[in-house]
């Protein structure tokens, strides 16, 4: 069995892995919602029954008080009072009344009780209903986290950033568990590929796209060849369309499924750079100035405007900074009027930090910081939020 084989193999079995966490997490979602809502009807039955009967048991109290108060008059001889319309009442008549009155205040009683067992009877099914959505929330918690460590395998680690000879950083923060961004490095012979990316969605259907991604360049880059950064995303485009199989029918194939990124080729020895992005750009600061290489207005995936990917070829010089990242910073709501971060305050950022010429890991520490205080404690983060950087 090679190499190619095994790999597919094992981006075989971990996608089939997140698929069942998919399932596992839809079905906890679906009983939770269900039995929220026999909760709310409960309570809201059981609230309806105890006002009324609180209402009938102050009547039924204060009609025993009254009666109470005049027994001592049933002693005596019978008095005969007139009405105001003339009619003749005997207060005989009002001792006759206790009885039926206290009868049905022992009914009330009664069914008062029989709704106090049915509630507990209820309470406790319900318990054992929330007993099994914990059990079924921690299995998932446990797959997805599982799934966690599987997609933190397939991520670029320590080693292979060891061996980047350029300094950097890596501010990865995932939404959830589990991310749809995914950042790669890679290199080949006097070259050094990396890559910032965004998949759709976040979560588990995020990393499904991420593995992917992964896949398709340790592919394209795996027998060590050196292809322009806008053929690689062409290729990766091909491959995308045939993991969906997608065949001409864009019914078949949403226009939001792909992936965002930023792809970045560096000669070493020449310091040239070949960008090509889809929908990502990439920035570079040189003497405290912004250079943005634009990217193709396309994901990488089936799109109903498709059009070939472009590329962009500069020279790097000594002290160029080199930044790419997600849309996840850009868009984060926060500050005091809970907009977007955007994109304007994020280049003012990164100028404002490379000004001071900082090292690259003190960068990001600054980055962790800002965002955590435009977040404040009123709002969530809202997406997964990669930013990459790179001194030359």
């Amino acid at each position: 069995m090679n190499f190619d084989t095994l790999h597919i193999v094992f981006v075989a079995s971990t996608l089939f892995f997140m698929l069942l966490s998919i399932i596992f997490l839809i079905k906890y979602l679906k009983a939770n919602k269900k039995s929220k809502k026999q909760i709310q009807k409960i309570k809201k039955n059981f609230g309806k029954e105890i006002n009324y009967l609180q209402k009938e048991i102050e009547r039924q109290n204060f009609l025993i008080n009254q009666l109470k108060t005049k027994s001592p008059q049933t002693k005596k001889a019978p008095k005969v009072s007139t009405s105001t319309n003339g009619a003749i009442r005997d207060n005989k008549s009002e001792t006759q009344i206790k009885p039926v009155e206290n009868q049905r205040f022992e009914d009330k009683n009664k069914k008062l009780w029989e709704l106090s067992l049915a509630l507990h009877k209820e309470k406790e099914k319900i318990d054992r209903v929330k007993k099994e959505i914990e059990f079924r929330h921690n299995e998932v918690t446990k797959s997805i986290n599982y799934a966690q460590r599987i997609q933190k395998a397939l991520l670029p680690g320590e080693e292979t950033f060891k061996e980047c000879p350029y300094e950097h950083f890596i501010f990865f923060s995932p939404r959830d568990i589990v991310s749809g961004d995914f950042y790669w490095l890679k290199q080949i012979g006097d070259y050094t590929a990396v890559v910032a990316a965004d998949c759709t969605g976040h979560g588990v259907p995020g990393a499904f796209m991420s593995v992917l991604g992964i896949s398709f360049l340790n592919d394209i880059f795996g027998r060590n060849k050196i292809y322009s950064a806008k053929e690689v995303l062409e290729k990766m485009r091909q491959m995308m369309k045939n993991s969906f199989h997608y065949n001409g029918n864009t019914k078949k194939f949403k226009s939001s499924d792909g992936i965002d990124m930023a792809l970045a080729i560096i000669n070493n020895k020449t310091l040239a750079l070949d960008f090509s992005g889809a929908n990502n750009p990439l920035y570079i600061i040189r003497n405290n100035e912004l250079i943005i290489l634009k990217a193709t207005r396309n994901p990488v995936g089936n799109y109903p405007f498709e059009k070939p990917f472009e590329s962009e070829q500069i020279n790097l010089q000594k002290g160029d900074r080199l930044y790419m990242f997600s849309d996840g910073f850009i868009d984060q709501f926060g500050g005091k009027k809970g907009r977007k971060f955007l994109k304007k305050n994020f280049q003012r950022l990164l100028l404002h930090i490379a000004k001071e010429n900082l090292p690259m890991e003190e960068e990001k520490e600054i980055l962790s910081i800002a965002l955590h205080e435009w977040i404040g404690k009123k709002y969530k983060q809202v997406d997964d939020i990669l930013v990459l950087g790179m001194k030359i």
